[in-house]
Formats: C-alpha cells, structure tokens, sequence
C-alpha cells in the first residue's frame, strides 16, 4: 500500500469514528444527561445546566488542550486529532439543532449500552488511524511526559471526577450509568483495536512433539515453536511446543494431537492479536500507530 493510499484510509476511518462518537452522543448519552467521563462528559453536564452547546464546548476545549499540549511537549500527527474534534463537534451540532434527529431511547439502561457501542467503535477507529478524539487524551500524554504519570491513572481520575460531578449535577444514579457507558465503550475499543479474540494460543507437552509439530505445518499450516522444558514431577527433560491458530481450528488441532498422543498435556488460551505471517500484518499493524 503506498503513502497516499494509506492517507486516504486514515482519513476515512477518522471522519467515519467520529460521526459515530458524536451520533452515539446526541441520539443516546447527552439527551438522556448520561456523562461519560472526559470532555464530552463535561460538555454534557454544562449544557444541561447552562445550555451552552455540547459541539463548542468540545471544539474550544479540545483546541485550548491541543495548544497546550503543543507548548509543552509539542504535537505529532496534530492533524489527526483536530480532524477528529472537528468532525465530532460538526456532528453533534447538526445531528442535535440542524436535523433534530429523535432521541432513539429513554431508557438509560439502553442509552448507555449503544452510547457505548457506537462511541467505542468510533473513538477505535480513530485509535486505528493513528489519532485521538482529543479530551483527556491529551491531559494523559502532557502529564506523562512532563511527570512520568501513567495515562491510565489519569483516566481514571478524571472519569472519577467527571462522574462526581454528574452526580451533584444530575444525581447519582445517571452518574452510575454513565460510568456503565464507560465501561462498555471501553470494551468495544479494545476489541476494534484488538480484534474479537478469533485466535487461540496452544502449548502442547508431549513426548511425541517431533510428530505433532510436524502434523501441525503439514495438516495446519502453521509455524511451531519447540521449547525446552523441564518436568519438575519427573525429573526429565520434555519439549513444549507452542502455535497459534485461528479459533475454527482448534477442533482439528485437538483430533491431531490426540491421533499421536491421548496423554498429551494441552493448555489452549485466547489471543486478542496475532501479528505475523499467517495471521494479521504487522507492518500494517504498525504503519498505524505512527504518522503517515
């Protein structure tokens, strides 16, 4: 893929992920007062209280954090970000005061269920393209490089705050869902940026580990890797052999390694990525993640 062609898809997965973040925001998290932690969060809870517009609440915040952030530790694929908090603020204003799109839901329960979906599918694709939809994504890397305070921790503080303050502003149960959005959007991020955990890491101890591995690249198609183990019960030398497969694989994986050792030890654990030939590129993989 050449440089242009991967400009083109950056691009697009940064406009699509963010005309869902800011669709999942105006049809179910803001009409329904649910804050979700971060800057959208505070957006939704000042609008609801002064009426200031949830769209230049985010842009201007977002632009005030980004002239920040290049101040202090400068700004690598800025554009990236600003496209997102453009887009995002563009789609919640129309969506909200322009079309006037209905309020899909009242039910809270529901509200933050596909609030989380669409926005974690939408802020995963801009993690993908190498952006962030800005927020505290950007609090977290200024204080980790200027003080080494790990990103997770500001994270959570600041969603911890925000939910403080929806629960003074709107009480504590909305402020309650709106930490269950969270937590699903956070999972829906993982598996954009991960995958659904279709592959399967298996280690096979067995004294037949010449033939299994071999079965495994001739049936399988798929690299082996021997490991020389030690047996702490026996006291013996043993090899371990470790694969990945795809998870439809698992049942002819286990009839073949049952074919040449029933007593075969196996312990089979779930992968979120596989990078690698056979499985997902990782020059794409990393080709993401730095400016293009």
């Amino acid at each position: 893929m050449d440089r242009n062609s991967a400009r083109l898809i950056d691009i697009f997965y940064l406009v699509f992920g963010s005309i869902l973040l800011g669709f999942s925001l105006a049809a179910f998290t803001i009409p329904n007062k649910i804050a979700t932690g971060g800057l959208t969060g505070v957006a939704t809870i000042v609008y609801h209280i002064v009426g200031t517009p949830v769209g230049l609440v985010v842009f201007v915040g977002n632009l005030i954090l980004i002239s920040l952030q290049a101040w202090l530790i400068g700004v690598k694929s800025a554009w990236k970000t600003l496209l997102s908090i453009v887009v995002v603020s563009a789609t919640i204003e129309i969506m909200m005061n322009l079309l006037q799109i209905p309020v899909l839901t009242r039910d809270p329960i529901l509200a933050c269920l596909y609030g989380g979906i669409f926005s974690g599918i939408g802020v995963g694709l801009a993690f993908k393209a190498g952006g962030t939809t800005g927020g505290m994504d950007i609090v977290s890397q200024i204080l980790h490089a200027k003080y080494h305070v790990p990103v997770g921790d500001v994270i959570l503080i600041t969603n911890i705050m925000v939910t403080c303050l929806a629960g003074w502003a709107f009480g504590p149960e909305l402020a309650l869902y709106g930490l269950i959005t969270v937590f699903f959007s956070g999972k829906v991020i993982d598996a954009v940026l991960e995958g659904m955990s279709v592959f399967r890491t298996v280690m096979i101890i067995s004294s037949h580990s010449d033939e299994i591995g071999w079965a495994i690249i001739e049936e399988l198609h798929r690299g082996v890797t021997c490991l020389n183990g030690y047996g702490v019960y026996s006291g013996k030398p043993t090899n371990v052999l470790l694969t990945a497969v795809r998870r439809k694989e698992m049942p002819i994986l286990r009839n073949l390694i049952y074919d040449f050792d029933p007593n075969a030890f196996v312990i089979v654990g779930d992968a979120r990525q596989v990078l690698g030939r056979g499985f997902i590129n990782l020059d794409e993989e990393v080709r993401r993640e730095k400016d293009v």
